[in-house]
């Protein structure tokens, strides 16, 4: 059985799981610490089946609880040993019967209890799963309670800048495979590039996954997490659930961002919305105007100074600088020549001054830019 595929109904009704759960056996106690340590996507399913075993035992009589707490001991005292089968079905015999009567109440109580623990217990929620974290994983806990940003070295020379107020769970030393943070708040990440360790930051059900970068987190308490980036590319998706798997649904909702691009993620709609940033950046150094004919500037730099440009080279110049995808409306704007000297000015300003000479407009569409206007003769 492959429990990454388990809701939290089916872990709850799980033997093995149980007699990890009230600690009846250690051998059991030893495989799911260990599988929930290396399956940390999982640990929002863990914890809603820990609640629902809470609460279904809570709905078994006194008497009758402590009886089929007993058979199962005994069944343990049985089977003293055996390590957790992962295809062994469960057996309908008596030391079977307090499953049987979890999954019932599981079965009556799951929607509602879950609709209660998400809705009214989300900060309870939240501080179990920091400590379930901090216990299975060997994580440290970093809170920014001051009022500047602080500054966190991780173990592969990477650098966290917490804004005020954010938390971010971290280990002393990173796995062979693969780096994993966890975030609450506002965050500025500058990853060390291993391409045999990619970088993952996880915020509730939602995953950044980088080589090596450098990009921003903002998590806010309207449920909308946003990620812009400024330098290299960065995978965000959600984690796919046990219950999307089931549905064969195993392609991850999710974006691909480069530079000067963001997106802002709805948990509510569970949508991924593509922009550029407000104030994109160059990507690459731009030369001024009395520096157009230094040694070895050209190789290193562009140039925002036309002379009689046509516009199809001026815009090649704008997505060469700033890797933003530039369409034109109207075919007949290719036409038009441009002549100026822009490079002090930012990419708002510059695309300003050419559409005023061109006596179009741009829009921004996405992650593109959409110029429009009648266009020159030719």
């Amino acid at each position: 059985m492959d429990y990454t595929l388990y809701a939290p109904e089916d872990f709850a009704a799980n033997e093995s799981y149980l007699r990890y759960y009230f600690k009846l056996d250690p051998v059991d106690v030893f495989f799911w610490q260990n599988w929930i340590s290396n399956h940390p996507e999982k640990l929002d399913v863990i914890m809603s089946a820990d609640q629902l075993i809470s609460f279904a035992a809570l709905q078994l009589p006194e008497e009758e609880y402590q009886q089929e707490m007993e058979r199962l001991h005994r069944a343990i005292n049985t089977h003293e040993g055996e390590a957790p089968q992962e295809e062994a079905p469960l057996t309908a015999t008596k030391q079977g019967r307090l499953i049987r009567l979890f999954a019932l109440a599981v079965i009556t109580i799951g929607i509602v209890l879950t609709a209660i623990l998400f809705l009214y217990n989300k900060e309870y929620y939240s501080n179990r799963n920091t400590r379930q974290l901090l216990a299975t994983q060997y994580l440290q806990e970093k809170k920014n309670n001051g009022t500047q940003a602080l500054t966190i070295q991780l173990e592969d020379s990477s650098t966290v800048i917490l804004e005020a107020g954010a938390k971010l769970l971290y280990p002393p030393h990173f796995k062979s495979g693969k780096r994993e943070v966890y975030l609450e708040g506002e965050a500025f990440f500058d990853v060390s590039h291993d391409a045999d360790r990619p970088f993952y930051v996880y915020y509730n059900n939602l995953v950044t996954h980088v080589l090596g970068t450098s990009f921003r987190i903002k998590t806010n308490p309207k449920k909308q997490v946003e990620v812009t980036v400024h330098s290299g590319k960065v995978e965000v998706y959600e984690q796919v659930t046990a219950s999307r798997k089931r549905e064969r649904t195993n392609v991850s909702n999710g974006v691909i961002l480069t530079p000067n691009q963001k997106v802002i993620y709805s948990e509510d709609s569970r949508q991924f919305e593509a922009l550029l940033v407000e104030d994109p950046l160059p990507l690459l150094p731009v030369m001024p105007a009395d520096s157009l004919h230094s040694a070895g500037s050209v190789a290193a730099a562009a140039s925002f100074v036309f002379n009689r440009a046509p516009l199809p080279e001026v815009l090649h110049t704008f997505e060469q600088v700033y890797g933003i995808e530039i369409e034109v409306e109207n075919e007949r704007i290719n036409n038009c020549h441009f002549s100026g000297d822009i490079s002090d000015m930012d990419f708002n300003a510059r695309m300003e001054v050419i559409c005023q000479v061109l006596h179009a407009a741009y829009e921004i569409r996405g992650t593109k830019i959409i110029i429009r206007g009648s266009g020159c003769p030719e």
